[in-house]
């Protein structure tokens, strides 16, 4: 017996998503839009902002947590106010109002572990934002991200954030064993 051909069309029609603005000067670097279970990975991508915060770079990111997600929106701000990083809980909105701060964005950023479906990336895909995801099967399966990272790492997805804003981390250089030795006697009192 043949197997019947499944074939599923979450946007039947396939028209493009009208997004009405002008994005040539967008008021957020990144958005990510998602609620604050914990398999959205919202701790792991604070702890990049903090660490790009740290190194000087202040990516302005937009986050969308509801008001269930109180604890969360509290680290959010605590986060700015400790480093200064440009991350700023919009509360839930609503699809109009989405489908807006996709516009005022220059990119996604979505740092989620596991997703059923990942509407954001759809629509990110189908407006042609620029998406920076983990490399995951879920995320292959509907879209192609400018930028992949591991979703687990911190330092990881920081340094998605970098490269897709061209401003690499400079790669790190190690010692010669002379200047090793150089630099350990210039910590040494020199006798009088």
């Amino acid at each position: 017996m043949e197997r019947p051909t499944v074939r599923v069309f979450p946007f039947a029609d396939h028209q493009p998503i009208e997004v009405p603005g002008d994005a040539r000067d967008p008021e957020w670097d990144f958005v990510y839009v998602a609620d604050g279970e914990a398999h959205k990975n919202h701790r792991t991508l604070l702890e990049a902002w903090r660490e790009l915060a740290t190194q000087g770079l202040k990516p302005r990111l937009a986050l969308t947590l509801g008001p269930r997600d109180a604890a969360l929106a509290r680290a959010v701000d605590a986060l700015r106010t400790r480093t200064g990083a440009e991350v700023y809980n919009l509360g839930q909105m609503s699809h109009h109002q989405i489908l807006l701060l996709y516009r005022r964005s220059r990119a996604l950023i979505f740092p989620s572990l596991l997703e059923s479906f990942g509407l954001p990336l759809i629509e990110a895909e189908q407006i042609s934002l620029p998406i920076l995801a983990p490399e995951r099967d879920y995320v292959r399966d509907v879209c192609t991200p400018a930028q992949t990272f591991d979703a687990t790492s911190a330092h990881s997805i920081a340094s998605a954030v970098r490269r897709f804003l061209d401003q690499a981390h400079p790669a790190i250089v190690p010692y010669s064993p002379a200047d090793f030795w150089e630099a350990l006697l210039d910590g040494v009192p020199k006798d009088s």
